[in-house]
């Protein structure tokens, strides 16, 4: 029931093309009322649901932590990668190359950071399992790409470890 909470944060990035296809059979100037009113909900929703989820999730595993994390980053993945090449269109325009190529990137940071705040909460309980790992993976936490592929190899350890403690006989 928590994982509901994570809803905005998931949709996040995706925000900009729902704002669009909602507002626009409606005339211009509602239409833009409406499309800045969606945005402005998402990025005002998404942190809130986040820190209401870290509150609930306090006593949570922090295993259990990093796969919500983890999931919700790699559902960021397709909205990174049409950003990416939104990003490199732009560049081949001359005239709307720097303030749209910017534009892209402060959403994209804003998308990060959203994300990066249950990674950085789970990681944070993570510290007493394994310090250095849990440490480098906080810092991949701001930067493209690394934030994702530190996840995964922490989640992916995670599982190996869990199946070694397994009894031979387990499934």
């Amino acid at each position: 029931m928590k994982r509901l909470l994570l809803i905005p944060t998931v949709i996040l990035p995706y925000s900009v093309p729902i704002a669009y296809f909602v507002s626009k059979p409606l005339p211009e100037d509602a239409a833009m009322v409406l499309f800045i009113s969606i945005l402005t909900a998402c990025f005002a929703a998404a942190p809130v649901c986040n820190v209401i989820y870290m509150i609930l999730a306090r006593k949570d595993d922090a295993r259990v932590l990093i796969c919500d994390a983890l999931l919700v980053k790699l559902l960021h993945v397709p909205a990174y990668v049409i950003i990416f090449i939104s990003g490199a269109i732009a560049a081949l325009m001359i005239f709307f190359t720097l303030p749209l190529i910017f534009m892209l990137i402060a959403f994209d940071y804003v998308i990060l950071l959203c994300s990066s705040m249950l990674s950085a909460f789970a990681l944070i309980k993570h510290v007493r399992h394994a310090k250095l790992l849990s440490i480098v993976t906080l810092v991949c936490q701001l930067i493209f790409c690394a934030d994702v592929i530190s996840l995964l190899v922490l989640h992916l350890l995670h599982v190996r470890k869990k199946r070694k403690a397994l009894p031979p006989n387990a499934p």
